[in-house]
């Protein structure tokens, strides 16, 4: 499967810290093995290999532990991305963020983000996905949440109360930067990261709304997003199976290709074409949720491998022990261990 996952728009934000921090761009690029030719590019990625690179340089230089949450806040929006264009274009708050659900992979491949309404609280939800960063997965999720929240109250005109933020991970020491920047009671090792906010002001009108220019810029997003997926289509379609029905329901290659319309041979095919096969992406969707539920979660273990689809405990301790060497309730007690030594 392709590993490229972050689009190269988002090193103009780093670079810009990189200077204020003194730090050699050039020395910054070289050290995570990226191509000083692409920046600036519109249809070139990074991989999460290059992107931890990266993100790791640049909190030891600041020596800033809330480096995450500080460089997603600290965002300023100009025009030139299609995304930007598209949503200070909106009419209301609730299209602009119906615009980012739908084309988040121009700015977040990968990632799951979805909006929901809950009584009287509007709730927007968001998970990594495939972006799998390790010991910078924190400050990746700090960097997009924050960066969810600034786009909020920058096409409200800063009239954007949060309710209440949740987060996957643990309480950082760091917290009052987070209480600094959210206004609004914090929840961590919660299921899902999750930005809660009243309903009621997703309907107030924007004061940047020009509804012509945002057809036409929808135009050139839906241009975009289709060039972009174009590469992975039976990627996506199965990995989106997989995740929806995992732990419902046994899942194979013959029921997913059944569920897309052709034999199995046919996706079998497809996927190679995509570098990719359906035990490989089954594989990676369990392994990224056991690693998250492991990490940040008290589920019992027996609990998980029904979660992730497994026909018995002993079945997922024996593909966890093949994933990382060791067994699941090992895997847990070291990142308990890590977490305590960091502070989460």
């Amino acid at each position: 499967m392709n590993r490229d996952v972050i689009p190269v728009s988002i090193l103009t934000g780093v670079i810009s810290m990189a200077v204020s921090l003194q730090i050699s761009i050039e020395d910054l690029l070289k050290g995570a093995k990226i191509d000083p030719s692409i920046v600036g590019s519109d249809n070139a990625y990074l991989s999460s290999d290059q992107f931890s690179a990266l993100l790791s340089a640049l909190k030891r230089a600041s020596g800033d532990k809330a480096f995450g949450l500080h460089y997603g806040g600290n965002a300023h929006f100009r025009s030139g991305s299609v995304v930007v264009e598209l949503l200070y274009s909106a009419h209301t708050l609730r299209e602009a963020l119906k615009e980012l659900v739908k084309y988040k992979e121009l700015v977040v491949p990968h990632a799951q983000i979805s909006m929901a309404i809950e009584g009287e609280m509007a709730v927007i939800s968001y998970a990594s996905g495939s972006v799998n960063l390790k010991e910078n997965q924190t400050s990746y999720n700090e960097i997009i949440l924050s960066r969810i929240v600034s786009i909020c109250r920058w096409v409200s005109g800063g009239d954007f109360p949060l309710h209440e933020m949740r987060f996957i991970h643990a309480q950082p020491d760091y917290v009052d930067d987070y209480k600094r920047f959210f206004s609004c009671p914090l929840i961590f090792s919660y299921s899902e990261n999750q930005i809660v906010f009243k309903k009621d002001i997703l309907d107030m009108p924007l004061v940047s709304s020009l509804p012509d220019y945002h057809n036409r810029i929808e135009e050139k997003a839906a241009e975009q997003l289709e060039r972009l997926v174009s590469g992975y289509k039976t990627t996506r379609k199965v990995a989106g199976y997989i995740e929806q029905n995992m732990g419902k329901s046994s899942i194979s290659i013959e029921n997913v290709a059944q569920y897309l319309n052709m034999t199995p041979r046919t996706l079998q095919r497809k996927l190679k074409l995509e570098n990719t096969s359906f035990v490989e992406l089954r594989d990676r969707i369990r392994r990224e949720k056991a690693h998250a539920n492991l990490s940040h979660s008290s589920i019992r273990i027996s609990s998980l491998a029904v979660l992730l689809g497994f026909s018995d405990v002993s079945t997922f301790y024996h593909a966890f022990k093949r994933w990382e060497g060791i067994s699941p309730g090992e895997y847990r007690r070291q990142k308990i261990e890590e977490n305590l030594m960091s502070g989460e």
